[in-house]
């Protein structure tokens, strides 16, 4: 799918957007489409919902990013991207579900947009509310791990 100049990798599972609400997961700091494995699959057999995974920007097979982002870059793809992937797949009723970095979108969103028809509900995960320093340390180890170690290829390659 094309958004604003950039390719986003993008998996559709179950019924589509006319047919049943619409899932929308939005991954973590360090994920994509594939570190959701078989998850939305799993999730859209039991609610019998239709699901969207993408990889944001620079994730995935994903078109790249210019780092280092900018620090509202979460602010930009709830206000800017996901509007626009929701008008790209005629996502009537969203349920978002943000796993992180992915919450926090998500929140973002529903805060911006608290009378928005299409936003039927959230699941969240560890969205960002507040910064504590377990938090920063692990974040610290988890670039660490991506950048000496095997992450970068088991996660998104």
């Amino acid at each position: 799918m094309e958004i604003a100049g950039a390719s986003l990798e993008t998996v559709w599972v179950g019924p589509g957007p006319r047919e049943a609400p619409t899932l929308v997961f939005l991954h973590d700091g360090l994920g994509c489409v594939g570190t959701w494995r078989d998850f939305p699959a799993q999730v859209v057999t039991s609610t019998r919902c239709g699901a969207l995974v993408y990889s944001r920007r620079g994730y995935g097979a994903s078109s790249a990013v210019t780092l280092p982002t900018p620090l509202r870059y979460m602010h930009h793809e709830a206000l800017d991207v996901l509007p626009r992937v929701l008008d790209a797949f005629a996502i009537e009723r969203a349920i978002l579900v943000g796993h992180s970095d992915g919450a926090s979108i998500a929140l973002i969103y529903a805060g911006a947009h608290p009378n928005d028809a299409r936003s039927a509900g959230l699941a969240l995960e560890a969205p960002h509310v507040f910064c504590e320093e377990i938090s920063v340390t692990g974040i610290a180890a988890a670039a660490r791990a991506f950048e000496a170690g095997d992450l970068r290829e088991s996660r998104c390659a």
